[in-house]
């Protein structure tokens, strides 16, 4: 009897995820309203220049498969859905932010950031600063460690 298991463990990602750097939008003194309101913004420009197109598709993927309760790696071809614009749609999205003055920069994540609210400005990117991720907004660059 054969069992297959997708090899992608959600469990792993999920807490790899939380460790490493974060990528945020870098524009001193911008507060976190003013930066979510920008990426609602350039979110609405790119999805109206580059509407959702969903296609369902043949994809393969990999999968773990156990004989004799011995693990071996195989290959299967499943439906998903796929959008054909997404790749564009992203693309819009960061040449908005790019003209409204934003340039995507890697920070450490924060430590021990404090409170962040929607009035809290966004600080330089360089040493001493790092990020965290605020609800609703995404990684946001903060002074602290």
């Amino acid at each position: 009897m054969t069992r297959t298991r997708p090899v992608v463990g959600m469990l792993g990602a999920l807490v790899l995820a939380g460790c490493g750097p974060l990528v945020a939008y870098d524009q001193p003194g911008v507060s976190v309203s003013r930066l979510a309101s920008d990426l609602q913004s350039c979110a609405a420009q790119a999805l109206a220049r580059a509407p959702v197109d969903i296609t369902r598709e043949r994809v393969t993927v990999q999968v773990r498969e156990y004989r004799y309760g011995i693990p071996r790696t195989g290959y299967d071809r499943v439906w998903a859905d796929i959008d054909r614009n997404e790749v564009v749609r992203e693309e819009i999205r960061q040449q908005c932010l790019q003209a409204k003055g934003y340039t995507l920069t890697q920070v450490p994540r924060c430590t021990n950031a404090g409170v962040v609210t929607a009035e809290t400005r966004q600080a330089a990117a360089g040493p001493g600063s790092c990020g965290v991720n605020v609800s609703g907004v995404g990684p946001v660059i903060v002074s602290g460690s």
